[in-house]
C-alpha cells in the first residue's frame, strides 16, 4: 500500500487476482451530425452549458403520459435486440446519457467513428419510437459526445420494461432537469464512460448514486460515483467528486470533513478492509490548485492523504499508478 490511508494493496492480502439476433424493429436515424470519436482528452464538465431548445420531439412529462401495452412490452422483451436493452440498462444506471457517450461506451469498436455513430443514432432513435426513450428539451456542449449531442432518459415505459418480471415497483416520474443537476450528473457519465475506455485498467464494480451513498451513525455520505479497478495484480477502490466550480471551496472542504468523519468511523474498513481514495475531479488546473490549497490549509482535516484533486486528462495516470499526479 503507498503511503497515505487508501485504496492500493497487492499480492494475495489485497484480494486482488492475477487474472483478470436479431436485426429488427428497424427504423431511420437520427438526424444528428456526426462526431469524432478519435481518443484525446476531453473534459468532463459541459463547456458550452445546456443551451437551445430541441426541435420537435416530446417533453419530458409528455413522455411520462405516453401508454405502452402490457403485450407490446412483453414483444420487445422477447424480440428486441440485446444491445438495445442494454443502451437502457446503461442509461438507466446513469439517469442521463449523452449520444455521443452510448456511442463510446457500446459502440466505439463498431468500424469507424462515423458508422459508430450512425449505429447509435439508429438504436436511440428507434428506442425513442418505441416509447422507450425520451431526450431532454435540451442539447448538451462540453461533453465529449458533440456540441449537438442529444440528452436521453428512460419514460416510464423504458423502466417497466427493464423490471417485468418485478412486482411493487415505484412508479417512475418525468421531469426535466435543472440546468445544473443535468450537467453534474452528465459529468458523472463522462467519468463512468472515460474510465472504462483506459486500456488495460480492469473496472471491477462501479456505483452510481444512490448506490455509492454510505451511512455512519446518523449520517449519511453521498459521493457521487464510486469505482473498484484493478491493473495487473494491484486493486484500487475511489470515491469520486464532480466539482463543476460552481461552489466555494470551503463547500467543498465541509464535504472533506464528512469523507474523514466517514473514515474515522471504521464504516468502509469493516466493508472491504481498506478506505477509498477520494478523488475530486475539477474542470481546470487553476480550480485544481485552489481546492488543493484549500485541503492543505484546513487545520481541521487532519486526513489530508485521503484526497486526491485532479483535471480530467490526469484520470488515466491516477487510475494506472494509484498517486496522484503532481
Amino acid at each position: 500500500m503507498r503511503e497515505g490511508y487508501s485504496a492500493r494493496r497487492s499480492g494475495r492480502h489485497s484480494g486482488r487476482s492475477d487474472e483478470r439476433m436479431k436485426k429488427g424493429l428497424e427504423n431511420s436515424p437520427l438526424d444528428i451530425p456526426e462526431n469524432n470519436l478519435t481518443q484525446g482528452t476531453h473534459s468532463l464538465h459541459p463547456v458550452n452549458s445546456l443551451s437551445g431548445m430541441e426541435e420537435g420531439g416530446l417533453t419530458m412529462e409528455e413522455a411520462g403520459q405516453m401508454r405502452v401495452s402490457l403485450r407490446q412490452l412483453e414483444y420487445l422483451a422477447v424480440n428486441m435486440p440485446p444491445r438495445d436493452m442494454d443502451v437502457l440498462r446503461d442509461i438507466e444506471a446513469r439517469r442521463y446519457m449523452a449520444t455521443g457517450q452510448i456511442c463510446r461506451l457500446r459502440f466505439g469498436t463498431a468500424g469507424t467513428p462515423g458508422s459508430a455513430r450512425r449505429i447509435a443514432n439508429r438504436v436511440t432513435n428507434r428506442l425513442k419510437e418505441h416509447g422507450l426513450l425520451v431526450s431532454l428539451n435540451r442539447r448538451v456542449g462540453g461533453v465529449r459526445g458533440g456540441s449537438g449531442d442529444n440528452i436521453w432518459s428512460l419514460t416510464p415505459a423504458g423502466y417497466k420494461l427493464l423490471h417485468l418480471d418485478e412486482e411493487g415497483l415505484p412508479r417512475k416520474l418525468n421531469f426535466e432537469p435543472s440546468q445544473r443537476f443535468a450537467e453534474h450528473t452528465l459529468a458523472v457519465t463522462e467519468l463512468d464512460v472515460q474510465l472504462r475506455g483506459i486500456e488495460g485498467v480492469e473496472v471491477k464494480e462501479v456505483q452510481f448514486e444512490p448506490a455509492c451513498w454510505r451511512d455512519y451513525g446518523q449520517n449519511r455520505l453521498k459521493p457521487d460515483y464510486y469505482a473498484f479497478t484493478a491493473v495487473g495484480r494491484f486493486e484500487d477502490h475511489w470515491f469520486f467528486e464532480i466539482d463543476l466550480a460552481t461552489e466555494k471551496p470551503q463547500k467543498v472542504t465541509a464535504k472533506c470533513k464528512q469523507y474523514q468523519d466517514y473514515y474515522y468511523s471504521g464504516g468502509e474498513l469493516r466493508r472491504i478492509g481498506i478506505f477509498p481514495r477520494v478523488v475530486w475531479v475539477t474542470p481546470d488546473e487553476k480550480r485544481r490548485e485552489t481546492i488543493r490549497r484549500h485541503i492543505r490549509e484546513d487545520r481541521a482535516l487532519t486526513a489530508k492523504k485521503l484526497f486526491f484533486v485532479i483535471v480530467p486528462g490526469e484520470l488515466e495516470h491516477m487510475v494506472r499508478t494509484g498517486e496522484m499526479p503532481l
